[in-house]
């Protein structure tokens, strides 16, 4: 039974030494040790005293036997200095001469495993790894072919270089404008419509004026699921300049929520057009110089 609390001042101290964290806030000592978090309530412990090895002796009272917490009669927490451990065994003594022990302090201590970090990649850090692979492949490619190429190194190593730039440039328009024909395609399958709200926009500044501009759409799926902030598949500026706000009529892809669409713009089709002919002007480049380094 506590006889007094803690002083209402009295700061949380923290005591880090050889893989081992404690923090004592005057109530509860928390030890952490890797992925392991043990918190003692002040009546779980029945001493504190410093050592001449450099550690704080913690004791526990009660008869661990049935423990099930990993921990034994005693506790060493390792000190960084002298001065830590005097002021964090200040703090942990003048708890324990207001408080008296349980008859079992282990039956008091609770302790928590964080499950192991998960190594695996985001949605972009696996596009990156694709895009990755893509590239080390397409990379590869132009060097076996600069390898069979019947023109001479210098003249195959500069027309194979330009032609794997301009592939890369209209292979990237051809991506994005695919991407979207595929999303719209999806959603049509399958596609469920709702009304929702259009409250801002996306600009893409680096690809043009108005027709790349794509509103965020807020609105609730059927089974009751918010989404906020969605660009749609469908760009709604138009040569006007106006953008297009408020209640909107929109589709929703059910197995990717955040697949959404308005209905379809001029703007759109005219951005799609555009993209289109801006990939297929450097895929044809890249296919003029790539047609006389073909070893057949």
């Amino acid at each position: 039974m506590s006889m007094r609390g803690p002083a209402p001042d009295a700061p949380e101290t923290v005591l880090a030494g050889r893989g081992t964290t404690a923090r004592f806030d005057g109530q509860r000592l928390l030890v952490v040790r890797g992925r392991t978090t043990w918190t003692l309530p002040v009546r779980a412990v029945a001493s504190a005293e410093a050592t001449a090895g450099g550690t704080i002796r913690v004791g526990i009272s009660g008869d661990p036997g049935r423990a099930r917490h990993g921990l034994g009669r005693v506790l060493e927490l390792p000190t960084a200095n002298a001065r830590a451990a005097e002021a964090f065994l200040g703090q942990l003594t003048a708890a324990l001469t207001a408080t008296e022990p349980a008859a079992d302090g282990h039956a008091l201590i609770q302790v928590r495993t964080q499950p192991p970090p998960s190594y695996a990649p985001g949605p972009r850090g696996r596009r990156a790894v694709r895009a990755g692979s893509l590239l080390a492949g397409y990379t590869l490619l132009l060097s076996l072919l600069g390898w069979m190429s019947p023109l001479e190194d210098g003249l195959a190593a500069f027309s194979l270089s330009v032609a794997g730039v301009l592939g890369l440039i209209g292979g990237a328009a051809l991506w994005r404008t695919a991407r979207r024909v595929r999303s719209l395609w999806l959603l049509r399958r399958r596609g469920v419509g709702v009304v929702g709200e259009a409250d801002g926009h996306v600009r893409i500044r680096s690809e043009g004026a108005h027709l790349w501009i794509f509103s965020k759409l807020t609105f609730t799926t059927v089974d009751g699921r918010m989404m906020r902030g969605v660009p749609p598949v469908v760009s709604v500026r138009d040569f006007s300049g106006a953008v297009i706000t408020g209640r909107a009529d929109l589709v929703y892809d059910p197995e990717h929520p955040a697949r959404a669409s308005r209905p379809l713009t001029f703007a759109f089709v005219l951005r799609t057009v555009l993209l289109t002919a801006l990939g297929l002007v450097p895929l044809g480049g890249a296919a003029v110089c790539l047609v006389p380094n073909l070893p057949f």
